[in-house]
């Protein structure tokens, strides 16, 4: 089956299951999740996750907010036991409330980036509270608990957090010098650009304005919900050939009619299916995802953060089975 005729059917079956309350954008994005990481959408599945964490969510949690669905499916593609994969999400959740961390959206966002392994726990947690705490050096008033998400992933990996922070800080009034505009989505772009590497690169900026213009060459929106995207394709120094690769993909996605009014959540989806092939990019080939929730979520890394979570376990087995 082709890739178009999957999307169609995936984005078939959750709207059955989601219903219209759901955004169709939101459901086209996670369409585009179970497609890119090759996981057939099982409803029954689906249902139990959803009532498990239904049942041990508050009325007010966030995990039975706008966020739901987004939720419910990281936890369905895991792979684990409904019930399970739900009771570990609550215990990340807990602990990092414990730890200091406020509980909103971004607190279960960073909990699906936390290990399965408890012990590993106070070490995550205290690498990411350094981070933040070294980002807020030198943006106080820009980093804020959205960014719970990025400090969990990125404090993890190797380097120290303070020269990681140092050279998003660079990137960020660098990237500013070439026309993309601060706020959010700028300081998550400068955080991706230190994905590979945590000292400052030379070229990474350069590189970025190259993939940005080239893509509005081909008429492809480069908007503030797209920065992450942009940053991922400059810290993973794609080549021109894998770059190409993307703009196909896009291109074959925006024209079904499925995508006629948006666009925008064609570019994510791309992203991810062009890295699919790619081993060691596999860990964030659906990583893009959440741009086209930004537009109606402000949570634009949600779904990114999510399926680094789905997929970093899958990429460590493979690599333990070489």
């Amino acid at each position: 089956m082709s890739v178009e005729k999957k999307l169609e059917q995936t984005f078939n079956e959750l709207k059955k299951t989601l219903g219209w309350a759901v955004d169709k954008r939101i459901t086209l994005s996670l369409a585009g999740y179970y497609v890119t990481l090759e996981k057939d959408f099982d409803e029954n599945r689906y249902r139990e996750v959803a009532s498990h964490l239904k049942k041990r969510a508050g009325i007010f949690s966030a995990l039975r907010s706008h966020l739901n669905p987004l939720f419910v499916a990281t936890l369905d593609v895991s792979g684990a036991e409904p019930e399970q994969a739900v009771n570990l999400l609550m215990e990340k959740a807990d602990a990092l409330k414990q730890f200091g961390f406020k509980v909103n959206s971004y607190t279960y966002l960073a909990a699906l980036m936390m290990s399965e392994q408890k012990d590993q726990w106070p070490f995550e947690m205290k690498m990411a509270q350094k981070l933040m705490d070294d980002m807020k050096a030198h943006h106080r008033f820009l980093t804020s608990t959205d960014d719970y998400p990025y400090a969990m992933f990125l404090g993890k990996m190797e380097g120290d957090t303070a020269v990681r922070a140092e050279t998003m800080n660079r990137y960020y009034k660098e990237l500013k010098q070439h026309k993309f505009y601060s706020g959010n989505e700028l300081q998550w772009m400068s955080q991706v650009l230190t994905y590979s590497n945590p000292e400052y690169e030379e070229n990474m900026v350069g590189r970025a304005v190259i993939i940005r213009d080239g893509l509005k060459s081909v008429k492809i929106k480069t908007s503030q919900a797209q920065y992450p995207i942009i940053g991922f394709m400059a810290a993973l120094k794609l080549g021109e050939e894998q770059l190409n690769q993307i703009v196909a993909n896009y291109e074959s996605i925006a024209s079904m009619k499925l995508f006629s009014w948006y666009k925008d959540s064609a570019l994510p989806i791309a992203f991810g299916l062009s890295l699919r092939s790619s081993k060691e990019a596999y860990a964030t080939a659906a990583i893009s995802m959440a741009t086209s929730l930004e537009l109606i979520l402000q949570a634009q890394q949600a779904i990114m953060i999510s399926t680094i979570a789905a997929t970093s376990a899958a990429t460590a087995s493979d690599s333990g089975s070489d």
